[in-house]
């Protein structure tokens, strides 16, 4: 028998209808560290552009009627350098939006983070692995979240020690190198865990991130930055159902997927849902740097390979403001051979260009 058929495409009513919920990204720091919240709208499946909520009011309320007010930067994003709440108070975030609209949180109590014990990597077939270990007998603290940010140093492949000024080449100050550059990635894994069936508080060698073997990440020097948070329990079941259904699905026997229910809820109308959970806590942090040299058979792929293949130019100084000079030059200058200017593009010879930057940061060993 011959059966013929046709596909159709079936757009769910997600795809073509949003509701356009409030989206509450953050949490609140405890102490010197600054807090970043995020206000966003949900979108279409189908939509690659963020929605930020703007002109919004964002403050954090305590009991005793103290306020505390967010900022708004950029792209729905409040921020305050520094939150001194009280252990003993109990406080709420509240939001106005720009419609009119007010939301505010279920009270909390800002949570004390016990130390980061150590943090410690191991190379395997994988990677690196670095991984969190917590030994606290003092605090009540028995749900944990970590986040932290990636540095590393990284090289171009031609050294330019020059520029063409005024006809003439002069040095580059050392500010100006375009050599070596530092480049950031912050986390976006939920890591959570909880010590609460366990007799004691001890977290061992909790994984906290991944350098796959041959990352540039480890091609001269790395450093991770992380940071430990306490969660209370309703927090911590808010994290792990978010980590389901965002990390934990697309196999057959994985969760299926819920809906996330926060504890921020809108005032003016109390059938819509708020996406997001907010709490206080103070901030634990760790570095750590590890080197080259540390690892074994890291054979990693340099991002300018290609420029090994692409020729050095000899150019007349005549022809170096076509090169050079301009808005936006696509040449790097690498110095002089008699008399002639010796170029190369860009990309290889300005470390900027493959997204990092040439200051080298304050931590930095």
């Amino acid at each position: 028998m011959l059966m013929l058929t046709c596909k159709q495409v079936y757009n769910p009513p997600a795809i073509r209808q949003n509701p356009g919920f409030l989206v509450v990204d953050g949490s609140l720091h405890v102490g010197h560290d600054s807090t970043v919240i995020k206000l966003s709208r949900t979108r279409n499946l189908d939509s690659l552009s963020p929605v930020p909520e703007l002109l919004a009011q964002v403050a954090v309320i305590g009991s005793s009627a103290q306020t505390f007010l967010l900022s708004e930067q950029s792209d729905g994003r409040y921020v305050t350098d520094q939150l001194n709440l009280d252990y003993n108070e109990k406080y709420q975030l509240k939001i106005n939006t720009a419609d009119g609209r007010e939301y505010l949180s279920d009270t909390f109590r800002a949570m004390q983070a016990p130390l980061i014990d150590s943090i410690s990597w191991r190379q395997d077939s994988v990677g690196v692995s670095i991984y969190a270990n917590v030994n606290d007998p003092q605090t009540d603290a028995r749900y944990y979240k970590w986040d932290y940010v990636e540095t590393w140093k990284y090289q171009t492949a031609y050294l330019s020690q020059f520029d063409f000024v005024n006809g003439q080449l002069v040095y580059k100050p050392p500010q100006e190198q375009s050599f070596f550059c530092w480049q950031n990635f912050a986390s976006s894994d939920i890591v959570i865990a909880t010590t609460s069936k366990l007799a004691a508080n001890v977290v061992n060698q909790q994984l906290i991130a991944v350098v796959p073997t041959g990352s540039e990440k480890l091609s001269i020097r790395y450093s991770i930055n992380v940071k430990q948070y306490a969660l209370g329990q309703e927090a911590y079941l808010y994290w792990q159902n978010v980590k389901k259904n965002t990390e934990q699905l697309g196999t057959l026997f994985d969760a299926q997927p819920s809906q996330l229910t926060g504890n921020i809820h809108c005032t003016s109308n109390a059938n819509e849902p708020v996406i997001g959970y907010i709490g206080a806590s103070a901030v634990q942090q760790k570095r750590i740097f590890i080197s080259n040299a540390q690892v074994i058979n890291w054979n990693y792929q340099r991002y300018y390979n290609d420029c090994y293949y692409t020729p050095v130019l000899n150019i007349s100084p005549d022809q170096a403001y076509r090169y050079l000079t301009g808005p936006h030059p696509l040449w790097v200058l690498l110095g002089s051979t008699n008399g002639f200017l010796d170029i190369v593009q860009l990309y290889c010879g300005d470390c900027r260009e493959h997204g990092g930057s040439n200051k080298q940061p304050d931590f930095w060993q």
